[in-house]
């Protein structure tokens, strides 16, 4: 009986065996390949992942430079309407200052014109008052000719008096 025990652990070691080479064609080689190509696709999608970063960086670096591009445009645009707006507010001033110096001369010369006006007015109406009152005086009657040689004369002595 000693000999039928060893017998099934004989026939149990061979089907271990037997299994193990099955197993090891059937299931392990696939099992192995599986894991591999597992093990593959994951290293993959690491690196995969590691140049999108990478790529994502460099996006970010762009985007980042472009916004510092335009916001230095932008301040260059402030700049060139804050000085436009100063040169065009000088030229304003300065257009101002003309119009109001040449409105002053034209009211100076206005003037001039007006007081001109009035002294010539004023030594004509001081001649003929004068001989009006020199006839009176003289009681005789002045003609046409003598009254204007006297105004003439009068205006000339008064002209000379007020300058």
């Amino acid at each position: 009986m000693e000999h039928f025990p060893n017998a099934t652990l004989l026939a149990q070691v061979f089907d271990f065996v037997v299994l193990l080479i099955l197993l090891r064609v059937f299931a392990y080689k696939p099992i192995t390949k599986l894991l591999s190509d597992r093990q593959k696709l994951i290293g993959d999608s690491i690196a995969a992942a590691e140049q999108e970063r990478q790529q994502a960086e460099q996006y970010k670096a762009e985007f980042e430079a472009e916004l510092r591009r335009a916001r230095e445009h932008a301040q260059e645009i402030i700049q060139k309407a804050t000085k436009a707006g100063e040169d065009q507010a000088v030229e304003i001033i300065e257009n101002a200052k003309n119009e109001a110096k040449r409105l002053k001369d034209s009211a100076v010369v206005e003037i001039q014109r007006e007081k001109d006006k009035a002294v010539a007015e004023m030594r004509e109406q001081a001649a003929t008052l004068a001989v009006l009152v020199a006839g009176k005086i003289l009681e005789r009657q002045i003609d046409d000719k003598i009254q204007h040689e006297l105004v003439q004369e009068f205006v000339k002595e008064a002209g000379e008096l007020l300058c």
